[in-house]
């Protein structure tokens, strides 16, 4: 069986031939592997190296600690000066003027000195004919403000005439208290807002009078002095003072 014989030994020959191509292909492909082991074993290594570094870190160390020392530094405690108001002590309330400036003193003088302690007027008429005003003597009258004092500046007047001088004041609105200028008092201590009681004791021979149909309670000290009351009991207050002559007289 010569020929069955050759074609097994083709066969087992091509067997042999083919293991022997399978061996080398294994070997090929195990080594790639090796190959591809050891290459991502150095991609590996480059992120490690990297990671060392703490620079990060310092950079967030350094601005979490210089904040709060500049929060600290700008931290101050303020003050406040309050500037103290004008003295008017010397703005007494009297028979004959208003401390230092009396009736018939020059007028533009007696709008100065009180501008100088006051600021400016609240409110000014001008120069007006009187009968504007009220029954007032004169050919010219004029009545400036500083809150609830009041001057009457004229031309004529029992003490000067034919010149524009101080004639009177006025401080207090009948009827309201606790307006500014507050703290302008007689000789005597008395002001908007003391007693019947205490009126009548600085001034014995005061006047009461009761009210009537032209005007509410009021006082009279003497002939240059007088104002309003809320009442004629001990109890009830000053709301206004006046000094000077008073048109109608």
């Amino acid at each position: 069986m010569p020929g069955r014989s050759l074609t097994i030994s083709i066969a087992i020959a091509l067997l042999l031939a083919a293991c022997g191509s399978s061996t080398d292909s294994s070997e090929s492909v195990a080594s790639t592997p090796a190959t591809a082991s050891s290459t991502s074993s150095t991609l590996l290594a480059a992120p490690t190296t990297n990671t060392t570094t703490t620079t990060i870190a310092e950079t967030t160390t350094t601005s979490s600690t210089s904040t709060p020392s500049t929060t600290s530094t700008t931290t101050s405690t303020s003050t406040t000066t309050i500037e103290p108001g004008p003295d008017l002590s010397g703005l007494v309330l009297l028979g004959d003027g208003i401390g230092p400036i009396q009736f018939g003193a020059d007028a533009d003088g007696a709008v100065d000195y009180l501008t100088s302690l006051l600021g400016a007027p609240t409110h000014d008429t001008g120069w007006v004919d009187p009968f504007e005003i009220g029954l007032c003597p004169g050919s010219e009258l004029r009545l400036v403000s500083w809150g609830v004092l009041t001057i009457t500046l004229g031309d004529e007047s029992d003490i000067v005439s034919g010149r524009r001088h101080f004639v009177a004041y006025s401080y207090g609105i009948d009827g309201e208290l606790g307006l500014e200028p507050e703290g302008l008092e007689t000789e005597e201590g008395i002001t908007i807002g003391s007693q019947v009681d205490a009126l009548v004791d600085a001034y014995p021979d005061v006047l009461l009078v009761p009210e009537d149909d032209f005007a509410g309670p009021s006082y009279v000290i003497d002939d240059s002095r007088s104002g309003f009351l809320t009442g004629l009991e001990g109890g009830d207050l000053v709301t206004v003072i006046f000094g000077g002559q008073g048109c109608g007289e």
